[in-house]
């Protein structure tokens, strides 16, 4: 009798360790910390000039251009086939508008004006329907 309530004893100590332990893996760890830390936009960007690109998802070709408000064109892109896209363009901050041409009868064209300012992006889109999808530009 005396050895089973040792055993007892012992078989309980071990049990409690066993259901005591944790099994976290370092790598969940490394992963929440990362969540948890929020960059500062502001303190990532570092002046960088304001960029733009479009992606076509239409079914006709479209052409790009970028201009400042008093004419300077500062980007053309011609010919951006569906399902392409162009590259990002940067340009100086100002007031710039893109203008998206489809040169087909019976589709009009896009034209929108943003103030472009330092550390901004404007990732346009051309719908199905072959417009320009509603959108604006944001920080970096």
């Amino acid at each position: 009798m005396k050895n089973l309530l040792k055993n007892a004893i012992a078989c309980a100590i071990v049990m409690s360790t066993l259901f005591n332990c944790s099994n976290e893996s370092i790598e969940n760890e490394q992963l929440e910390e990362s969540l948890l830390v929020t960059p500062n936009a502001q303190t990532d960007c570092l002046n960088q000039d304001p960029q733009a690109r479009i992606t076509n998802n239409g079914t006709i070709s479209i052409t790009l251009q970028i201009v400042s408000t008093d004419g300077t064109v500062l980007h053309t892109v011609e010919n951006i086939a569906p399902g392409n896209a162009s590259g990002f363009l940067t340009f100086a901050p100002d007031d710039i508008i893109f203008n998206i041409s489809k040169n087909t009868t019976g589709i009009q064209d896009d034209k929108v004006v943003y103030t472009m300012d330092q550390c901004m992006s404007y990732d346009m889109s051309i719908g199905a329907d072959n417009y320009l999808v509603s959108g604006s530009p944001d920080n970096l």
